[in-house]
């Protein structure tokens, strides 16, 4: 009996010893899929704070007469237009299948949120572009509004990103 007992509980902590096995193995598959996301968005998230900067220096060289309104115009709907293709770019970049449903659904949430940040931006273009072109303050006000919601999208992104890594184990 006391034999049977021993190879019983042999087993069982084999069986264990699998189990957390592959529950590590499965841990650093979950963390390459989640860093190999966040690379992705980043990819994006880069071209289109190169864009953002674009448009400061724009909105500069506007200021400072380097540019004439017209030219300032024309610069910042292409800039929009440049900067809701990134948005596209964010809105598909792809959240692993094989990840954890929870995990999956915040990565989701996370790449959407961006995309929604950086087209917020892009309407900021837009508004002050309109602005320019008939002279309605109610423009910069949309403007300010969208900066605003840029700004707010970013923070909940950075938290909730933050919140993915350390739930597969990313410190």
């Amino acid at each position: 009996m006391k034999s049977n007992s021993k190879k019983i509980m042999v087993i069982i902590l084999g069986i264990l010893l699998f189990l957390v096995g592959c529950g590590g193995s499965s841990s650093k598959k979950y963390q390459e899929q989640v860093l190999n996301f966040e690379q992705e968005l980043m990819k994006a998230t880069q071209r289109a704070d190169e864009i953002a900067t674009e448009f400061s220096i724009m909105a500069n060289n506007l200021k400072n007469q380097k540019i004439s309104k017209e030219e300032a115009i024309e610069r910042l709907k292409g800039l929009k237009k440049d900067m809701s293709r990134i948005t596209d770019k964010m809105y598909a970049t792809k959240v692993d299948d094989t990840l954890p449903s929870d995990i999956k659904d915040k990565l989701k949430d996370v790449k959407d949120r961006m995309a929604y940040a950086y087209f917020q931006k892009a309407k900021a273009a837009g508004h002050l572009a309109a602005y320019l072109e008939n002279g309605d303050s109610k423009e910069i006000k949309t403007m300010e509004s969208n900066v605003k919601k840029f700004e707010e999208e970013i923070g909940i992104v950075k938290k909730s990103l933050k919140e993915v890594k350390q739930a597969v184990g990313i410190k």
